[in-house]
């Protein structure tokens, strides 16, 4: 074990810690710091961010026997407090740029960073700062949280007052078209609102972990699950299958449009018979590292069936039906053609033709899934 002395948030802290944690672990497992948010492990999401001895960190890959005795560690905790908040906060908050919040922290630290360094950069420089240190955002599109640092930057500069980031209940009292902001927009710009991760490191004694087997291949059809290994491992209290779920184990997807081809169960809780995308089954141990060390012993048996990584390809005529009794091509939308545009065609300077396609973008989950808690 290891003996280090921190100055965190201004005050000095005294960890025994495992030599290999990660700050990240340290910060929220045994300091209880649970505004620095860890998802990808990876350092590729920026939530973590916290600023040692001035330099912004991530503290998911930084190996707590590489941040130096005393060091001064400033984490959102330290930035600003719900009644207490900073202009950075502020900022956020009045843009909108805290939606689901989880990676927001992560931008608060970062603007800081970046304005003790520079403290008058330009939009271009906002994103390049947030590029360069790996802060991701799945909700805003990035435009509300550049707005933010913009505004900040210039209220610390003097050129703004900061009562006007502050939101003031129209005279008639409608807030319908305002900028009214999110109810929980403090809690998430201070890192105080508590997400599923947070959530299990505040349960009691004895609360099971719970930790997902997946497939390694997008699609295959499941010729059997082993689970025997798995469930004399240290810890395991059960192995929880599609077999567990009660009731239905799917979930309805679009069965409300007319123009249907399917009934909309064709989605499992948990896979059964087929691995539709990375799968799962869920082991449930006395701690996340026993519940992962058991989910790597449940040996599953797969019959490869082609992955389609497109709609083009999914579309195919020689293309299987993915979900058995549904066609791949399970909804049409209605085309809405206008003038026929031949004859601009052959007078215009320039033609260009292609083919193109698109497909619905779901969020980018940033709050880590693997772990969770009963």
């Amino acid at each position: 074990m290891l003996k280090r002395i921190f100055n965190i948030n201004g005050a000095l802290k005294t960890v025994i810690v495992d030599p290999e944690a990660t700050l990240g672990d340290v910060l929220r497992k045994q300091l209880m710091l649970t505004g620095t948010k860890v998802s990808c492990d990876d350092g590729h999401c920026g939530a973590c961010s916290v600023i040692v001895d001035g330099k912004l960190t991530l503290a998911c890959i930084t190996k707590v026997n590489r941040v130096p005795e005393n060091a001064k560690i400033i984490t959102v905790e330290g930035i600003g407090q719900p009644n207490n908040l900073h202009v950075i906060q502020k900022a956020m908050m009045a843009h909108g740029a805290a939606q689901c919040g989880f990676c927001t922290p992560g931008f608060v630290v970062s603007t800081k960073a970046l304005l003790e360094k520079n403290p008058k950069p330009t939009r271009e420089e906002v994103r390049a700062w947030f590029t360069q240190h790996h802060n991701a955002c799945r909700c805003t599109g990035y435009k509300p949280i550049v707005d933010a640092v913009m505004d900040a930057a210039a209220v610390l500069r003097g050129e703004k007052k900061v009562e006007n980031l502050e939101f003031k209940m129209p005279a008639d009292g409608r807030i319908w078209g305002s900028k009214y902001p999110r109810p929980t927009a403090e809690q998430k710009v201070t890192g105080t609102l508590d997400y599923g991760q947070d959530l299990g490191l505040k349960m009691p004694p004895g609360t099971l972990h719970l930790a997902l087997v997946q497939a390694k291949v997008s699609h295959a059809n499941i010729l059997s699950i082993d689970t025997s290994e798995a469930e004399k491992m240290p810890g395991v209290f059960k192995v929880v299958m599609h077999k567990d779920v009660l009731g239905k184990n799917r979930i309805t997807g679009l069965i409300t449009f007319p123009t249907n081809k399917g009934d909309g169960w064709d989605r499992p809780i948990l896979c059964d018979t087929k691995v539709f995308q990375y799968g799962d089954a869920i082991v449930c141990a006395d701690t996340p590292e026993q519940a992962k060390a058991a989910a790597e012993k449940v040996r599953v048996e797969l019959e490869i069936l082609p992955a389609y990584m497109s709609a083009p390809a999914a579309m195919a005529p020689d293309a299987i039906e993915i979900h058995p009794g549904t066609p791949n091509v399970y909804f049409e939308q209605k085309i809405a053609k206008g003038k026929d545009t031949a004859a601009i065609m052959e007078t215009a300077p320039y033609v260009v033709e292609d083919s193109f396609y698109l497909q619905r973008q779901p969020h980018l989950t940033i709050e880590s899934d693997m772990v969770r808690v009963l």
